[in-house]
């Protein structure tokens, strides 16, 4: 008997349609060899049955998204699972193919172990810790990981820009800087700021996001990203890490080159790296796993200084899986299948 796999995408954030087009490739690399049941996630929060033939033929192109009209809705029971219509939804786990708030924080996690239902990737704690990049920093300075020099802002009572000058120079951050909303991922909230007098207008658009806001120091240097797997009882292994390499009308990899013009960056796997940085990178990305309690797959995104330093840039628990995402090309750069990545996370699911 095929083993019975739900397959979570959509959700809440503004990464709702990259969710979608990532399961739809999971989706279609798995549905000969595992029984799909597809349920997606409204932008209001509304769990909603889907079509397995739908979600399969969703492309970037289309960049799709959930809507509740014409679907039945899915409910959970706490200690019993999923229900359909009245009826059990037979699952052995749950793929949660979710980014951003609402599916990469911990709060499905906590709430698919409340269910009871198994599910791939990290846990609670590692996925709220590495959602909130302000904590994710604390954890990885505590551990011995640097990390790009910068503040922390609140502007839940307004943005206030003057203040946050302020502070930049109290800190002696320098230009330009990054500002960027503490929870969410592709980029979205996030701009470069050359200079003080585009601070307040990012710090407005950050805090549409989250109103825990960032603002780093731009790193001169390079993107490396390294994608981390971990198979049940093993030790975590990390793959060769790989580049973005933004093109010169690209002013960072921002959520139009990551998914909507993938002319403005190339992504290169592996990196250009001589074997004694690559090592120290896999071996960073390694520890920094370790630090936040990782479980199954983690992408570690660093900043390569024009010095040779080594910074975390961020951590994705639940990294994109589309055709072009960098976590599945690292490992296919090793000789390792699309295929065989999701087989490994599914077989080795907790």
């Amino acid at each position: 008997m095929k083993k019975r796999i739900v397959i979570l995408c959509g959700g809440k954030s503004g990464e709702h349609p990259i969710s979608c087009v990532s399961a739809a490739s999971v989706a279609r690399t798995l549905k000969d060899s595992y029984q799909i049941t597809p349920v997606g996630i409204t932008r209001s929060g509304e769990w909603v049955s889907l079509s397995l033939d739908e979600v399969c033929s969703w492309n970037l192109k289309d960049l799709p998204e959930i809507e509740a009209e014409g679907r039945q809705k899915v409910e959970a029971v706490p200690g019993s699972g999923l229900f359909l219509a009245g009826s059990k939804v037979e699952a052995d786990l749950v793929f949660p193919v979710l980014h951003g708030l609402g599916g990469e924080d911990g709060a499905v996690q906590g709430f698919l172990e409340t269910c009871g239902l198994p599910y791939v990737g990290c846990g609670i704690f590692a996925s709220a810790a590495c959602m909130d990049k302000h904590y994710t920093k604390l954890i990885l300075k505590a551990s011995g990981i640097k990390v790009a020099p910068g503040i922390t802002v609140d502007a839940r009572g307004g943005v206030d820009g003057p203040a946050a000058l302020e502070k930049i120079r109290e800190e002696k951050i320098g230009w330009p800087v990054f500002v960027k909303p503490a929870w969410g991922g592709s980029s979205v909230g996030v701009a470069k700021v050359e200079s003080p007098e585009g601070l307040e207008g990012a710090l407005e658009a950050a805090a549409k996001v989250s109103w825990r806001i960032l603002i780093e120091e731009g790193i001169k240097g390079r993107e490396i990203e390294c994608a981390v797997l971990q198979r049940r009882g093993g030790k975590p292994v990390a793959a060769l890490p790989g580049e973005i390499i933004p093109s010169a009308s690209a002013s960072f990899y921002d959520f139009e080159a990551k998914y909507v013009d993938t002319s403005l960056c190339k992504v290169k796997v592996p990196a250009d790296l001589d074997v004694q940085t690559s090592d120290a990178i896999r071996r960073e990305a390694v520890k920094a796993f370790e630090a936040v309690d990782g479980r199954q797959l983690m992408r570690v995104d660093f900043f390569l200084k024009d010095d040779g330093g080594i910074l975390v840039n961020e951590i994705n628990t639940m990294p994109g899986f589309t055709e072009i995402s960098m976590y599945p090309l690292a490992w296919q750069s090793l000789g390792m299948s699309y295929r065989q990545i999701l087989v490994d996370l599914v077989e080795n699911a907790a």
